[in-house]
C-alpha cells in the first residue's frame, strides 16, 4: 500500500495536471473554434467548414487557425487547475466524513 502524498503536495499535481489538461484542451480544439467563429461572421465567405480552413490555412498558414489562442490558454488552464484541486480536496473530504482511510479509493 502507498501513502498519499502530503495535502499540499497533492494540491500542486491536481493543479499541474489541471494545467496541462486545459492547455491539451485548446490546442487541439483552437483550430475548430477559429474556423466556426470565421464561418459566423463572415457567413457568406466560405462554402463549408473545410473550404475555411483550408482559405485560412493558404492565407495565413498553420498561425491563422490559432488566432486568439493565448486568452483561451489563459481561462482553461485557470479553469481546469481550480477544477481539478478542487475535485481532489472534495475528494478528501468525503473520506474524512465517512471515516475512510487518506488512501482509500471513492467509488
Amino acid at each position: 500500500m502507498t501513502m498519499a502524498p502530503h495535502p499540499v503536495v497533492q494540491a500542486i499535481i491536481d493543479l499541474s495536471a489541471g494545467a496541462i489538461g486545459g492547455a491539451a484542451c485548446v490546442f487541439s480544439g483552437q483550430p475548430l473554434d477559429t474556423a466556426k467563429v470565421k464561418m459566423q461572421t463572415f457567413p457568406t465567405l466560405y462554402r463549408g467548414f473545410v473550404h475555411c480552413v483550408v482559405s485560412t490555412y493558404k492565407q495565413v498558414g498553420v498561425r491563422g487557425l490559432y488566432q486568439g489562442t493565448t486568452p483561451a490558454l489563459m481561462a482553461n488552464i485557470a479553469e481546469n487547475s481550480v477544477l481539478f484541486m478542487s475535485y481532489g480536496f472534495c475528494q478528501q473530504v468525503i473520506r474524512f466524513a465517512a471515516g475512510l482511510h487518506k488512501d482509500a479509493v471513492l467509488r
